[in-house]
C-alpha cells in the first residue's frame, strides 16, 4: 500500500513525492504500473478497485499465451506490478489538481503528489438495472460479445441494444450461435444501414422492436428472460423467451469527473491523445478504454499502458 500521504494542506517540501501516479487499476493502469516500476519511477496507482472491466470477463481466450478469467489475468498483471515496486492505494479521490511541481490527488482530507499523470480510469457499462442482471454477471449475462460469445456457441443468446456496438455483437453472435433474439426499446434501430441489412439477411437473427427486458430468470445460470413489447394501440405484452446468454449492448460511459479540473481535451467524454498516450496537458498521459481508440480489448489496453508509461519516463527524464 502507498506510505506516503499527507495531511491535506501540508508544505509540499514536506511531502514524499512519486514520479508517476497512475489512477485506475485496469489492464492499462496495471501494465503502465509494470513499465514504470522497471524503469525505476516511483509508482503509486490510485483505484476504488483493482482489475476494472476486465474482471466482469469470465474466462479470456484472446490474450496470447493465456485462457482464463479476466480476475485471474489482472491478478497476475497487480502481482507483477508490485514486484517491480508499484505501490497500490484503493480509495476513491476526491479531485485532482495541478501544481507547479505536478499533480495533487486530495483523497479525503489527505494528498498525494506525483511529478507525472498517467490517467487509466476506463469505462462504466451502463446498465440495466433488472431483477436478475447483477446475480447472473458471468452466469450468462455480459458486457462484451468478442470476450464471452464464444461460451455460447450453437446455443440461443440475446443482445440487448439497437446501436452499433449492439449491431456488432448481434452479427457477431449470429456466425458462432444457434439463434440471435435482439430487443430495443425503438421501433428501428440506429445502427449503421450496413449493418441493418446484414441483420436481415441472417435467418437467425429476430429482432423485437418497442420492447424492454424486465427480468432475467435462471437457476445458476441463466434460463429465460422476460421482455415487455408494447404494441401500436398502447397496451402491452409480456413474453418470456428462452435464452442462454444475455449481451447488454446499451453503450457505455468514460468515468471523467475526477479530472474536470485538468482541462483536459475529450472527445464525447474520451480524452484525446496522440501515439505517444499525451494529452493536451503537460505531463498528462492516458491509456485503455478511457480514451478515444475504437477498439476496446485487454490487449490493446495494455499495449497503451506500456506506452504512456514509456512517455512519462521520457517526461520525468526532462524534469
Amino acid at each position: 500500500m502507498v506510505k506516503y500521504i499527507y495531511k491535506k494542506g501540508e508544505k509540499h517540501e514536506n511531502i514524499e513525492h512519486y514520479d508517476v501516479l497512475i489512477l485506475g487499476a485496469g489492464p492499462a493502469g496495471l501494465t503502465a504500473a509494470i513499465y514504470a516500476g522497471r524503469s525505476n519511477l516511483k509508482t503509486a496507482v490510485i483505484a476504488k478497485s483493482f482489475g476494472g472491466t476486465a474482471n466482469l470477463a469470465g474466462e479470456i481466450e484472446n490474450w496470447p499465451g493465456f485462457i482464463g478469467s479476466g480476475m485471474e489475468l489482472t491478478k497476475k498483471f497487480k502481482e507483477q506490478a508490485e514486484k517491480f515496486g508499484a505501490k497500490f492505494l484503493q480509495v476513491e479521490v476526491n479531485r485532482i489538481r495541478k501544481d507547479n511541481n505536478g499533480f495533487v490527488f486530495e483523497i479525503q482530507d489527505k494528498e498525494i503528489h506525483g511529478k507525472s499523470l498517467i490517467l487509466a480510469l476506463g469505462t462504466e457499462h451502463r446498465k440495466l438495472n433488472i431483477e436478475g442482471e447483477k446475480e447472473f454477471l458471468g452466469k450468462g449475462v455480459s458486457y462484451c460479445a468478442i470476450c464471452d460469445g464464444n461460451f455460447f456457441r450453437n446455443k440461443t443468446v440475446m443482445v440487448i441494444g439497437g446501436a452499433d456496438a449492439a449491431a456488432k455483437a448481434a452479427l457477431y453472435l449470429a456466425e458462432i450461435t444457434k439463434k440471435v433474439y435482439i430487443v430495443y426499446r425503438k421501433n428501428e434501430m440506429r445502427c449503421e444501414p450496413i449493418s441493418l441489412k446484414k441483420i436481415s439477411e441472417k435467418k437467425n437473427i429476430e429482432i423485437y422492436y418497442n420492447s424492454e427486458p424486465l427480468k432475467i430468470l435462471g437457476d445458476k445460470v441463466v434460463k429465460q428472460i422476460e421482455i415487455e413489447q408494447f404494441q401500436k394501440d398502447g397496451k402491452s405484452k409480456k413474453i418470456k423467451l428462452d435464452v442462454d446468454g444475455i449481451f447488454i449492448e446499451i453503450g457505455a460511459t468514460p468515468t471523467s469527473e475526477v479530472i474536470k479540473d485538468l482541462k483536459i481535451n475529450v472527445d464525447n467524454n474520451y480524452i484525446i491523445t496522440d501515439k505517444e498516450a499525451k494529452t493536451n496537458v503537460k505531463g498528462v498521459f492516458a491509456a485503455g478504454d478511457n480514451t478515444n481508440n475504437k477498439l476496446k480489448q485487454v490487449i490493446t489496453a495494455a499495449a497503451e499502458g506500456a506506452i504512456a508509461a514509456k512517455s512519462a519516463n521520457d517526461y520525468v527524464k526532462t524534469l
